[in-house]
């Protein structure tokens, strides 16, 4: 994807999350979301001029994630990460997690939520995102982002 121009990135990453998945409640196209939304949005998250913002989940202020053309942002209460393309190696569900809820939800992966991003660098960061199709759709934009990261 390093070659694909920032509006190219963001067509690739919403046909990924469209026939894989799709939006939901709080999952959509960034430009889906109302302007004042937005707006909130990108006033934590400082964008450079050539990055677009692609996809959002967004619960309330304190709990939302965001995929743009070069990073991915959580807001998880007080706290926000950015963690750049670059940073990613993997989007994976945690074994334990995933044959816990496999194990006790008739929903089977639908029920997923939790998701982690598999850094570069070891580190694994969570992500809570709405389960059923939108947490598909979402894990392989983020794997995509991890395999095609920029380099």
């Amino acid at each position: 994807m390093t070659s694909l121009s920032p509006q190219g990135k963001v067509e690739r990453l919403l046909r990924i999350f469209e026939r894989t998945g799709g939006e939901g409640q709080w999952t959509r196209a960034f430009e889906r979301f109302p302007d004042a939304l937005r707006t909130r949005m990108l006033e934590q998250v400082p964008i450079a001029l050539d990055e677009l913002p692609v996809l959002a989940h967004f619960e309330d202020e304190a709990r939302w994630t965001l995929i743009t053309t070069d990073k991915v942002v959580i807001r998880r209460g007080e706290h926000t990460r950015a963690l750049r393309w670059t940073e990613i190696a993997d989007a994976t569900v945690d074994t334990g997690y995933a044959s816990a809820m496999l194990g006790s939800h008739s929903r089977g992966k639908l029920a997923l939520s939790q998701l982690s991003l598999v850094c570069v660098s070891g580190e694994r960061v969570a992500v809570e995102l709405e389960a059923g199709p939108p947490f598909i759709g979402l894990w392989n934009v983020l794997k995509t982002v991890g395999n095609l990261r920029a380099g």
